[in-house]
């Protein structure tokens, strides 16, 4: 197949879905169909146009005035729309996408019967979201031809009656042995919604217990300052901040504990039979987690309240019986698996 998605961003940016992209593109050109990828250049320092073998990315200018962008991308699409009607799969990430890339040649794609595929990934941090979001999403799904929800909570919140659900997928890790455990580890960004403030007090109140386990933080983000600051101020010891890190896999693999609270993450740490902890401070973060099937079986859900996570935490150090039944959910949503479904939702 000649397939085209239309992304949000791509790498060598780094994101959810991002890799989500990348990771279905390899397991796409495993089998010779020709992807495209196209994409808005956020930065200037990536490339216009990259083609290697069955695998094109083209990234277009991004506008600063929001008009002029959108006048842009429609000029361009008009342009394109000789190219784009030769692709046998159109697919879309995110409504806003489609607002952008797709609006424009709606009308000629539609005449043509082309048939217009959509994966709704995420959530824009509103709770509850917005009436204006939820009705920007209803058109869009109204005006695709079939989609793709990552995760359960969407048609929840949204209203979206989804096609297919995915939560991501994950390369399959085969050999796990030797391994150190002697370490908590936190992946994500230090952002007020991501948990971090909350695991690090958590970690001050029993550091002292277990002062031979160290508590790595990878990411970047706000908050780094202020938690350093709280840090020293409370004396909490064993804690190292690596900043963002490529090879965070390298670091899973001898977590003894990890915090992470995004479905990619929560794959890996589950791939690597690692006892996975996430905690939410509202209703749609709650529903993100816990509509994750038999996630009871597979990890530590918690609220934010102190005592709670204290609770999780000190429960992952000493079971052994959730990482096993993770692992086997991790294997049975690899990235071959979610191009199963990509194919099925195509009809293909």
């Amino acid at each position: 197949m000649k397939i085209l998605f239309i992304a949000p961003n791509y790498l060598p940016h780094i994101g959810g879905v991002e890799k989500h992209i990348y990771k279905l593109t390899q397991e796409l050109l495993k089998d010779n169909h020709q992807v495209t990828i196209l994409t808005q250049k956020f930065d200037n320092s990536y490339k216009d146009y990259e083609k290697e073998n069955n695998l094109e990315i083209i990234r277009v200018n991004k506008k600063e005035n929001k008009i002029l962008n959108r006048l842009h991308k429609a000029i361009y699409m008009l342009k394109f729309l000789k190219s784009i009607v030769k692709f046998d799969i159109i697919h879309v990430h995110d409504y806003s996408t489609f607002e952008i890339f797709i609006f424009p040649i709606y009308p000629i794609l539609k005449l043509l019967n082309k048939k217009i595929y959509i994966t709704f990934h995420g959530y824009e941090g509103d709770v509850p979201p917005r009436k204006s979001i939820i009705k920007r999403r209803k058109l869009v799904e109204n005006l695709t031809y079939k989609n793709i929800c990552i995760g359960n909570f969407i048609p929840k919140w949204y209203g979206t009656k989804a096609d297919i659900i995915s939560y991501g997928g994950v390369d399959k890790v085969d050999d796990i042995q030797n391994l150190k455990e002697d370490y908590i580890l936190f992946i994500g960004r230090l952002a007020n919604d991501t948990g971090i403030f909350d695991y690090i007090k958590a970690w001050g109140s029993v550091h002292q217990k277990y002062d031979k386990i160290q508590f790595i933080i990878c990411g970047d983000g706000v908050l780094k300052e202020e938690l350093k600051n709280h840090i020293i101020q409370n004396n909490i010891k064993n804690i190292i901040f690596k900043g963002f890190v490529s090879d965070v896999e390298s670091y899973i693999k001898d977590a003894k504990v990890i915090f992470t609270a995004g479905y990619l993450g929560i794959l890996e740490a589950f791939s690597y039979k690692k006892n996975t902890i996430a905690i939410y401070d509202n209703e749609l973060k709650k529903d993100y987690l816990t509509m994750i099937p038999n996630y009871s079986e597979m990890m530590w859900v918690s609220d934010s309240k102190l005592e709670n996570i204290i609770f999780s935490l000190e429960d992952a150090l000493k079971n052994t019986t959730k990482k096993e039944i993770a692992y086997k959910y991790a294997c049975k949503n690899s990235w071959e698996k979610v191009k199963e479904k990509y194919c099925r939702l195509w009809g293909r």
